[in-house]
């Protein structure tokens, strides 16, 4: 395997690959005879359609194997054809159906998820991790009221489920904030005039924590990009210092270079990146092997860079990657960041699900491998746009940094070895 060989992983202690551990899964699933099919999602399909029915446990083992390498959607498929088969009543029914909603989630199918999560939620004795997914995922529509309901009934199950009473108190909030009023609202109109300083032209974008919006900056003539939060509460405040401290304090081409910030108003200045988002790019399908090579290693020296300078960023995803117009990538959106070692205060936010490992989402002190992890992410969806024209080591590589064990991840320096061969 590529990262193996360049990390020099042949020693008796090194952790398995992802191959070993689907051969461990092999082991312990079933003996199958000499013609069953060898790779991991051959053998899931014919476990699912096993005489008698497998057992649950087993079916999620091999599931986990074929999502971490890079099979998402087969793994979903299969577990949907299980659940047509399961009996409704079956112990382990609830954990296939949480896992399916989880892989649904991560695919962005938060509605589909949702949907299949009601049924289970609506039960006095839900399972509390089904309850808990669909908090985030009704956080994550704002519907905070519903959120909320969910949240306090996860903690009425488990008081310490990791997350939750933070989750609770942060919308909570939030709630206080918008009855105080929404900044933001009043730079919605084209032309608006922001400390008589910043004309508004258009907005570029809007996520959980603000919009940035293409502005003129009046005093020097130029365009920037105007970030304003959703709220200005001590919550907001607190992370939008960070969001810009933290780049301001950093000096490199991939790191967004910060131009002003006004707490008052709940504003940042930053430069204005004219190639837009990589998300925006993967949603046009205009992603081929070269623009997607570039990609990979410009933003693993940004990355590289922010962890040599002794921070991790927490929230690296393809929305978070801008473009210059060369193409290349800037990293953006660091109000998540901490200190290496540093565990963040439960007001400050957590990143996006589908790419935070496990770890963090039980708020474990910041660690480059959660970055990594979330980069594994990010390249496993340029292989799906990429298509067949995609490097098998692509897969592979995003299946190391997927590794559950963060100490087993690839470090950034290695990864930038492995791409640029």
């Amino acid at each position: 395997m590529i990262w193996k060989r360049i990390r020099g992983f042949f020693g008796e202690n090194e952790p398995e690959s992802v191959a070993e551990e689907a051969e461990a899964v092999e082991e312990d699933v079933s003996a199958p005879e000499p013609e069953t099919p060898q790779t991991p999602e051959g053998r899931l399909a014919v476990l699912v359609e096993a005489e008698p029915l497998a057992d649950a446990a087993a079916v999620l083992e091999l599931v986990s194997v074929v999502a971490a390498n890079g099979r998402a959607a087969r793994a979903l498929d299969a577990l949907r054809a299980y659940l047509d088969r399961l009996p409704t009543d079956a112990p382990g029914r609830a954990s296939v159906v949480l896992r399916a909603a989880e892989l649904l989630s991560s695919r962005g199918d938060d509605a589909g998820a949702d949907a299949m999560l009601a049924p289970w939620v609506a039960r006095l004795d839900a399972p509390v991790g089904a309850t808990m997914l669909a908090a985030e995922i009704a956080e994550r529509a704002g519907d905070v009221p519903r959120a909320l309901a969910l949240y306090e009934k996860v903690i009425a199950h488990d008081l310490d489920y990791p997350r939750a009473r933070e989750r609770i108190e942060r919308l909570r909030e939030l709630q206080s904030g918008a009855r105080e009023g929404m900044v933001g609202v009043t730079l919605a109109t084209e032309g608006a005039l922001t400390r008589g300083r910043y004309r508004v032209e258009r907005e570029l974008g809007r996520g959980g924590a603000g919009t940035v919006f293409a502005a003129f900056d009046q005093h020097l003539d130029r365009r920037i990009a105007l970030k304003v939060y959703h709220g200005r509460g001590p919550v907001e405040r607190e992370r939008l210092v960070v969001e810009a401290k933290v780049p301001a304090s950093l000096e490199h081409p991939g790191v967004v270079r910060i131009l002003d910030l006004d707490p008052s108003l709940g504003a940042i200045a930053m430069e204005l990146c004219h190639g837009g988002s990589i998300r925006r790019e993967l949603a046009r399908s205009s992603v081929t092997l070269a623009r997607a090579t570039g990609w990979i290693r410009t933003s693993l020296e940004a990355v590289a860079f922010v962890h040599d300078a002794g921070y991790v960023h927490r929230d690296l995803k393809p929305s978070n990657f801008l473009l210059r117009a060369d193409d290349t990538v800037v990293l953006t959106d660091f109000g998540l960041a901490l200190e290496r070692g540093q565990k963040q205060n439960a007001r400050h936010g957590e990143g996006t699900l589908q790419y935070m490992p496990p770890e963090q989402r039980a708020n474990a002190p910041a660690e480059p491998s959660m970055d990594v992890h979330a980069f594994g992410v990010f390249v496993r969806e340029l292989v799906e746009a990429v298509g067949e024209v995609a490097p098998p080591a692509w897969s592979e590589l995003s299946a190391a940094c997927l590794r559950r064990e963060p100490s087993a991840r690839p470090h950034v320096a290695e990864l930038r070895v492995a791409f640029a061969s």
